[in-house]
């Protein structure tokens, strides 16, 4: 009998090693995050949503938008009233999301709204070089557990898992704004120069009745 306390003692022992790791107050295992991808090529837009208000607590102790003791002692951090209005306001919440929504290649920047479970945070890119297919990386808080994850959608249905390894989806989305801003400023320029034309043309015609009506008296 003196084995079997020994035994649950090295199990135990496991089970301590494999999470050591892990931040105790992350509970991945709720509902997943959310995300909805739109926009166009040249300038997507994803935004993203917290699964739970206990998320938002934690992530906000995290990046230093609420202070380290509203942590207990177990490692729980209990969400309050205003936690996301503090967490959205927070310029370290800005950058942290830059640094977990990425386009390779494109510039972003965050709109984060104060009720963060309805409205979400959105990022908007810009894409000065916007390919046919837009890849957009999304491991939002799988630095406080690598089990959470996010579930998207995009325009026609289209919807992708972030999970485990999978960080990295491509997405169909309208043509480039770029491409529609150059074909306005083409129609612009186009109108600009037909009105010119016209002004010649008016001017032509007067001074040639005027040279006429001359000649006649």
């Amino acid at each position: 009998m003196a084995r079997l306390p020994r035994a649950l003692a090295v199990v135990a022992g496991f089970v301590l090693a494999a999470t050591a790791g892990v931040p105790a107050y992350a509970h991945p295992f709720g509902a997943p995050q959310t995300a909805t991808i739109a926009g166009t090529t040249g300038a997507p837009e994803v935004t993203w949503r917290f699964g739970a208000t206990d998320d938002i607590a934690y992530l906000a102790v995290q990046v230093g938008a609420l202070p380290p003791d509203r942590m207990t002692l177990d490692g729980v951090v209990l969400y309050e009233p205003g936690d996301e209005k503090a967490l959205a306001r927070s310029e370290a919440y800005a950058e942290y999301v830059l640094d977990h929504i990425r386009i390779e290649g494109c510039d972003g920047s965050v709109d984060a709204s104060d009720d963060l479970v309805a409205d979400g945070t959105t990022v908007t890119f810009d894409c000065s070089s916007p390919a046919s297919a837009t890849k957009i990386e999304i491991d939002m808080m799988t630095d406080l557990h690598p089990a959470y994850q996010t579930l998207a959608s995009g325009p026609n249905g289209q919807k992708a898992a972030y999970a485990g390894t999978t960080r990295s989806h491509g997405w169909t989305l309208d043509e480039s704004r770029a491409a529609a801003t150059g074909l306005s400023a083409l129609l612009q320029i186009g109108g600009t120069l037909g009105g010119i034309a016209l002004l010649g043309a008016g001017g032509w015609w007067l001074v040639r009745r005027r040279s006429a009506s001359a000649s006649a008296s």
